[in-house]
């Protein structure tokens, strides 16, 4: 089977090899992967900025989507010819994470997505939702589960909340199309006018260009009337003041990225005043995961994708990623 490899540090030490095909033991499935997507995560596992503690050759990617094409012995939540994913987390299966649940994680401990097959657990797959293309469903496992536990699992957002995004990103545009299904109102920052009317396109309701408007927080309390139920965080220090500024009285600050920086750089005050609930999202478990997607064979939703490469291009595929400017997700057919 063909698959990337990471040997050092670096996107010029990604390789493409061969290697022998793997088969399914007891409790387990065999996976043929169709397709994966890349995260900012990957990017930094793989250009060192993640962690050093990477055991080399690494297969990169957390994300990915395929059918399985055998079972081991007493497997029985699969079958073959059923279409998955793996899960972000396998050992995560349900409630906190309170002892190792999160310590083994797709495309770091334990081998990733951009291989033509893998073996998993049972317990680590999920069926995707019917509508989805193998693309498609391979932009769910990270992006996807981030904005569900951000958004239902912490901030139960219902019909008439109002949801705030920060920029066009996989994380927020799934953050979109879950908080319309979900009937909330949604207001979108970014720095691009063509963007947001894109995201208009998309089913935004109000849009604010951060450049043109830079004390966006109190434009976007404005527009809820008493203050947005939720923030998807996304820029970190240089964006946390306005996130707070925006939420209403006890609503939640959803943070995710720091695109901005890693530091708070906050008095308490702010905290105190608007009882903010502050939430920090580390993706979710596997029962939050089947709960999204359900919810979004139910409502046939389907996420935003900028490009697709191929496997050989997994290196020009992260580039892109790191320079910005897509809109939605990077995804990569194998």
């Amino acid at each position: 089977m063909q698959v990337v490899e990471l040997s050092a540090f670096g996107l010029d030490m990604l390789k493409l090899f061969d290697r022998e095909k793997p088969a399914a033991g007891p409790g387990e499935v065999l996976v043929r992967f169709e397709a994966a997507s890349v995260n900012p995560r990957d990017y930094q596992i793989i250009t060192g900025h993640f962690t050093p503690n990477v055991q080399f050759p690494l297969v990169p990617l957390s994300d990915g989507a395929g059918i399985v094409e055998a079972v081991g012995d007493g497997v029985s939540r699969v079958s073959i010819g059923d279409r998955v994913t793996p899960t972000f987390f396998p050992e995560w299966i349900s409630g906190e994470a309170l002892n190792a649940e999160r310590a083994v994680s797709s495309g770091l401990e334990t081998p990733g997505t951009l291989r033509e097959y893998g073996v998993y657990q049972e317990s680590a797959v999920v069926r995707v939702a019917p509508h989805l293309s193998a693309v498609e469903a391979a932009c769910l496992p990270c992006a996807g589960l981030t904005a569900w536990t951000a958004l239902v699992t912490m901030s139960q957002i219902t019909q008439g909340n109002t949801v705030l995004l920060q920029g066009t990103g996989g994380v927020a545009l799934a953050g979109l199309s879950l908080s319309k299904a979900l009937g909330a109102q949604v207001i979108v920052l970014s720095s691009s006018n063509d963007k947001l009317e894109r995201a208009r396109e998309l089913g935004a309701d109000h849009c604010i260009n951060y450049t043109t408007t830079t004390d966006w927080g109190p434009r976007a309390y404005e527009i809820a009337g008493h203050g947005v139920d939720a923030v998807l965080e996304i820029g970190g220090t240089g964006t946390l003041e306005n996130s707070l500024t925006a939420i209403r009285h006890g609503g939640h600050v959803n943070i995710i990225g720091y695109m901005t920086g890693v530091d708070m750089d906050i008095t308490v005050f702010p905290l105190i005043i608007k009882n903010a609930q502050l939430h920090g999202i580390g993706t979710g478990n596997r029962d939050a995961y089947e709960a999204m997607m359900k919810f979004v064979g139910e409502h046939e939703i389907r996420p935003v994708i900028s490009e697709t490469f191929s496997m050989n291009e997994t290196a020009t595929a992260l580039e892109t990623l790191a320079r910005g400017g897509h809109m939605g997700k990077i995804t990569i057919t194998i």
